[in-house]
């Protein structure tokens, strides 16, 4: 039972999130979900489906997303520092006014979706980012 109760208050530990900011242990990676202005660092995240999910003002750090649908999230004004994402689907996410910091897209699509909306770039600082074999880009 005491094992039980440290997992839970870890687990509750991990989900905390303090309204100013400074601190978040985890995204919530779920269609639609928000996560404006949250902080993570070191975080990995394989397989979620968060379609539409926000994004705006958060401030990721060594944050990787694995085969992550992340399809029309938004993204206006993150900052992302080394943040890699590897084969996910980021068609009509928009990164308006974002600032991407050494960031990796690796096999990741950012081209046209059934609708006809493209990833945006409007305004993102892209000067250290790296796109390997991505779609549409």
């Amino acid at each position: 039972m005491g094992h039980l109760l440290k997992t839970i208050h870890s687990a509750a530990a991990g989900l905390t999130r303090t309204l100013s900011g400074l601190t978040s242990k985890m995204l919530d990676l779920r269609n639609g979900a928000d996560n404006d202005d949250r902080v993570v660092t070191d975080e990995t995240y394989t397989d979620r489906i968060a379609e539409g999910c926000l994004m705006m003002g958060v401030r990721l750090t060594r944050v990787t997303f694995i085969r992550c649908d992340l399809y029309w999230s938004l993204w206006f004004l993150a900052e992302l520092t080394e943040v890699v994402f590897d084969r996910c689907d980021l068609r009509g996410a928009a990164f308006n006014d974002a600032t991407l910091t050494r960031c990796r897209f690796i096999d990741t699509d950012v081209g046209t979706d059934a609708l006809g909306g493209l990833t945006d770039w409007g305004n993102a600082d892209l000067s250290t980012t790296t796109f390997i074999r991505c779609r549409g880009q």
